[in-house]
């Protein structure tokens, strides 16, 4: 057996032919792959876009985190979760409402004489939050139901959230969504 076969022109061009044909394969394949992405990419955003909505802030419930005038950014299909701010439809009286997600279903929320949130027993870390002087923002122990969030506003003494029965515990399908951003009004600067 010979170690080189002799080969015609015939064969080094159907070879040839062959590659050829794989390579204009690939670069299709890489092309609409590219393309096909791209798509995506674009409807995403538009997505987003689409879904993103602002709010200017009214009021003092959220100081020091958000200030009266404030402009925020929010997204109405982002999944909700303790420590979010959301803005919500608390009905005719209130309108659009912005608040932080303190409980989620099940969770167990408290507050206590000083002021202070335990959640599910253990106390939380709210760096955030103005402390109530007057120590009126105490709350026995509640259970969050199923399909709904106890929020809160950073502002504890003047703030109308979970606490008080007019607003209670929101249905998470009034949540209009998640804020994402936020742009300082001048005034607050």
């Amino acid at each position: 057996m010979a170690l080189f076969q002799k080969r015609s022109m015939e064969d080094w061009a159907e070879e040839s032919s062959r590659s050829e044909v794989a390579l204009a394969r690939a670069k299709r394949r890489w092309l609409y792959g590219s393309l096909l992405g791209i798509v995506f990419m674009l409807l995403a955003l538009c997505m987003v876009l689409l879904n993103t909505r602002q709010y200017v802030v009214a009021g003092t419930s959220m100081e020091p985190t958000l200030m009266a005038g404030d402009v925020v950014r929010y997204i109405g299909f982002a999944p909700v979760h303790a420590g979010d701010i959301v803005i919500f439809d608390a009905g005719d009286v209130y309108g659009l409402v912005v608040k932080r997600v303190v409980g989620l279903p099940g969770d167990t929320v408290e507050i206590t004489v000083d002021g202070h949130l335990l959640l599910n027993g253990t106390l939380q870390d709210e760096s955030n939050r103005l402390f109530d002087p007057l120590e009126n923002s105490g709350m026995g122990e509640i259970t969050v139901e199923p399909g709904t969030l106890f929020v809160l506003g950073d502002n504890r003494a003047n703030s109308i959230d979970s606490r008080d029965a007019r607003i209670g515990l929101i249905p998470r399908e009034s949540v209009r969504g998640v804020v994402t951003r936020v742009v300082r009004s001048p005034a607050s600067k």
